[in-house]
Formats: C-alpha cells, structure tokens, sequence
C-alpha cells in the first residue's frame, strides 16, 4: 500500500475530528431574585446555577428554579426537559420543552432558547396559562426541535426582568403513581429522554 504525503492532512483531520467530539452546554440566568437554578439528570445533579457542560450527547435532564417549594425532579414548580443530541438521523436530534403535567405547577416565568446552533429557538411560558408548555401527557405540540450539531441551551427564569411567585410548599418529593405517569409519558413522547422514577 502506497502512502503519500497527500494523505497526511485527511489523516489529521479524522483524527481531530474524532478528538473534538459532541459538546453541549447548558448555561442559566435568572433574574428572578430569589432561587437556584437546579439542572438533574436521574438522581444526579449536575448544575446549581453554573454553565454545565456535556462530552457527548446530554440525554433526559431537566431544569427548575428550587425556590424553597419544588420537591425535587421539579415538583410543584415550572420545568424545563432537554436532551441536547447531535442528530444521526432525520428528526432525531436535540429536542427540548416546558412542562406543566401535574404534579408540577406554574411557578416562575422560564424562557429557554438554543445558540451555537438554532440560534434563537426556544419557547417562553409566563403565565399559567401559556400555550407552550405541556400539560396533559397527551400534548405534543410544544417541543422544540433543534437538528444541528453541538447545539446548547440557555434557560432564563424570570426573563424581561419579570418576576414569579412561591408556590405553596410541598412535602418531601416522593414518587407518586401520578409522577409515575408523567415520567413514562415523557419516555414516549421523547424516545431518547430515558427517566427511570428514583
């Protein structure tokens, strides 16, 4: 087999491509005043308010402001679900909302929008009301959809400076058969969003 000085460049670059991988990064600002930004995937948490950054695909995390009243997984308060996932198909890259399927309630305004990638994709809910949020498991036309590479995400709560309420608080977070039921209807609705009840 020959090998030329030609192929030298080829070389290098699969190799830095492979080097270089997928990256996603989650960044947050709140302007609400009070609380603290949680970013959880299954029982870990991965983020308390500071950027949180992926080496790989970044599946099934969620995203609230813990003002005192949300149970954890977000219970009681306004979320956000992500799984930031460079596609390898049609359709089956990073996807992202907002829920509001009981057990989890209105809390705070929360924006959220892609950048290095969709740039300024994203949906916004500030009212209980909002017509983007999820909120019977049978919705599905609020997800938004993201197919480029290495997107990330950046969750504002409070945005424009608005600012929430405290829900009324919750007891211990527990895992309810209604809690049950949002979770496996989360693992439908999103294939690649994964959540196993903790």
């Amino acid at each position: 087999m020959a090998f030329s000085l030609l192929s030298v460049p080829a070389i290098l670059f699969a190799l830095a491509s492979c080097v270089l991988g997928e990256k996603h990064t989650v960044t947050f600002e709140n302007n609400c005043g009070y609380g603290t930004p949680r970013l959880i995937q299954g029982p870990k948490v991965l983020s308390i308010g500071e950027p949180y950054t992926s080496d790989g695909p970044l599946y099934s995390v969620i995203s609230y402001l813990q003002n005192g009243d949300c149970g954890y997984d977000g219970i009681g308060c306004s979320l956000v679900e992500t799984s930031l996932i460079n596609p390898k198909c049609p359709g089956c890259g990073s996807s992202s909302d907002i829920s509001l399927i009981p057990p989890l309630a209105y809390s705070v305004p929360v924006d959220f929008t892609y950048y290095g990638g969709c740039d300024g994709l994203g949906a916004t809910c500030s009212s209980a009301d909002c017509a983007t949020a999820f909120f019977d498991p049978d919705d599905n036309e609020v997800q938004v959809g993201c197919q480029d590479d290495d997107v990330n995400l950046k969750i504002t709560f409070c945005p424009n400076g608005t600012t929430g309420f405290h829900t009324t608080a919750l007891p211990a977070a527990t895992t309810t058969s209604t809690e049950k039921e949002r979770l496996a209807h989360i693992s439908r609705r999103i294939p690649h969003m994964k959540r196993t009840p903790y």
